[in-house]
């Protein structure tokens, strides 16, 4: 079974040339930005009033309907469920953020069987779903990250990395799960900041990614060692390095209400993404009250440059992205 992207056209993730134009590549809309979010509280799949609420009561917060669902998983639970199925019916792209194993049990062969299920059940969804595995990887908070995976003495987890993810990959690709699309994300900056970790010694290779991701947030004056950050300073090192060969997706991002004004941090975006990140072409916020409020609806001000933002016209409704399926 083949998948043809109308107006989005696939990109071969079986080559090695980067596209000449990384809008080419699956599920990038030619113009424009696909806004996204994570909700908090829409998980796992309950019901359907559940799935519904959380989602449904932010979109009318923000007054449009999210072109990305985001949603997150651990290493061994079960994807794609309901969730997932209620997005695709209801005109939204799911992305499954996977994680929350170590390397060398991933590169044994021990999951592979696992793998492979998740792999046929990605395939049997019958829609594109963005698929993020490990994402951050280049921090040191996640098991799957390169500072716990170093043999004793070495620097070999960012070499780790690699290898798992390709072997991830190429399980999917064998099980005909070619609708998943491959989004890899580090963190905006390396911690540890030391070169063994820099962000670029975890690329999988362009034959293995479809879009790159970075996470990045605004923390404020909310920590002892953070400072006010704009969003361009965020994402400029990551987008410098990658935009000439893949879209790039904000996969994670968000601002603290403490150090400045967070609605003028949501004006900023609109400002800077059409001229000096023009292919950027998705935007994931993260919408949560988590170690700070990073929630849109914090304050009254933030909500109303964040509504004016979803609904500037440079943000395309998901009604864009037209697939249909071949035999």
């Amino acid at each position: 079974m083949a998948w043809v992207f109308i107006l989005l056209m696939a990109g071969g993730v079986a080559s090695q040339a980067a596209p000449a134009n990384p809008r080419s590549v699956a599920l990038a809309p030619r113009h424009g930005v696909l806004l996204g979010a994570y909700v908090d509280g829409v998980g796992h799949w309950v019901n359907d009033a559940t799935a519904e609420a959380g989602v449904s009561r932010f979109e009318k917060a923000i007054g449009r309907t999210l072109s990305i669902d985001h949603h997150y998983y651990g290493w061994t639970d079960s994807f794609p469920t309901g969730l997932e199925r209620w997005d695709v019916a209801h005109g939204r792209i799911p992305m499954i953020s996977w994680s929350g194993t170590n390397l060398d049990a991933i590169l044994s062969g021990g999951d592979d069987a696992m793998i492979r299920q998740r792999a046929e059940d990605v395939r049997a969804l019958g829609a594109p779903v963005f698929l993020r595995w490990g994402w951050e990887m280049n921090g040191n908070w996640s098991s799957d990250d390169g500072s716990h995976n170093n043999d004793r003495g070495t620097t070999d987890g960012p070499k780790k990395y690699v290898a798992a993810w390709r072997h991830i990959h190429d399980i999917f690709t064998t099980a005909g799960a070619t609708n998943a699309v491959w989004v890899w994300s580090p963190n905006a900056t390396d911690v540890p900041h030391v070169r063994w970790n820099h962000w670029t010694r975890y690329y999988p290779g362009n034959a293995y990614v479809d879009w790159v991701g970075v996470d990045g947030y605004n923390w404020g004056t909310t920590r002892p060692w953070s400072s006010w950050t704009s969003f361009a300073r965020l994402v400029k090192p990551i987008y410098a390095a990658y935009a000439g060969r893949k879209p790039i997706m904000v996969a994670e991002t968000a601002s603290a209400e403490h150090g400045g004004s967070k609605a003028a941090w949501f004006n900023s975006i609109r400002k800077v993404l059409p001229r000096r990140f023009p292919r950027i072409a998705a935007l994931v916020y993260f919408e949560a009250h988590k170690e700070v409020n990073w929630t849109v609806q914090s304050s009254a001000a933030a909500l109303a440059s964040f509504r004016a933002l979803a609904n500037n016209r440079y943000f395309v409704q998901s009604t864009t992205v037209r697939i249909r399926r071949r035999s």
